[in-house]
């Protein structure tokens, strides 16, 4: 029985590994630490650990992975925020459009990211002959 205490108590790479990932690949000295190496040389340990092919290779496959939850396209980002206003949208009876504010806010957002919300160009450099000028103007001088 005291063997198996002793033997969850040994420092273990693949724990170590594990830990650093769940912690967002920022602390690799706690991630040893919490692994049972010694804090004396957990830095060291989790330096070798993290340098090893296997190391390499889970925390490459958890940032992929990460990549593919967290970063919507363009499009992506448009079909939600359409679902969002349609959802928002929802009539009542008695009440009317439950959400309003939901979906307006669905749908400025919408507008930005197609950029239906910037600036029209206007060109305000018209001529015009000095007779129409007077005559829209009125014999005014502004």
């Amino acid at each position: 029985m005291a063997e198996s205490k002793n033997k969850s108590k040994l420092p273990d790479s693949d724990k170590l590994i594990k830990n650093y990932i769940l912690n967002g690949l920022t602390n690799a000295k706690q991630a040893a630490i919490d692994a049972n190496y010694s804090p004396r040389s957990a830095e060291q340990s989790a330096s070798r650990v993290l340098r090893s092919d296997k190391a390499k290779r889970l925390i490459a496959e958890y940032k992929s992975t990460q990549l593919e939850t967290y970063v919507w396209t363009k499009t992506d980002k448009l079909k939600k925020l359409e679902k969002i206003a349609e959802a928002a949208m929802v009539n009542d009876a008695e009440k009317g459009m439950i959400n309003m504010s939901a979906a307006i806010a669905a749908m400025k957002e919408h507008n930005l990211m197609q950029g239906d919300n910037a600036p029209v160009e206007t060109n305000n450099n018209i001529k015009v002959s000095a007779t129409l000028a007077s005559k829209l103007t009125a014999g005014s001088k502004r």
